[in-house]
């Protein structure tokens, strides 16, 4: 339902004799106000473990062990 049309009778007899108009209020001003849904959790290409020690680095950085 759209939210212009949510007025009760005597709302809607002042807005067709033009003495009051409704504010602006679209569909993008009602989903701009609703709670933002929970981010699902971050998981990783092998759940939330993070693994790089098993492929070495195509650019090799100071840090890393020379064998």
């Amino acid at each position: 339902m759209r939210p212009e049309q949510d007025f009760a009778w005597w709302q809607k007899l002042l807005i067709k004799a033009k003495i009051w108009q409704p504010p602006h209020l679209t569909m993008h001003h009602v989903v701009r106000d609703m709670e933002r849904p929970v981010p699902p959790p971050v998981t990783g290409a092998y759940g939330n473990e993070i693994v790089t020690a098993t492929r070495p680095r195509l650019v090799p950085q100071r840090n890393d062990n020379h064998n």
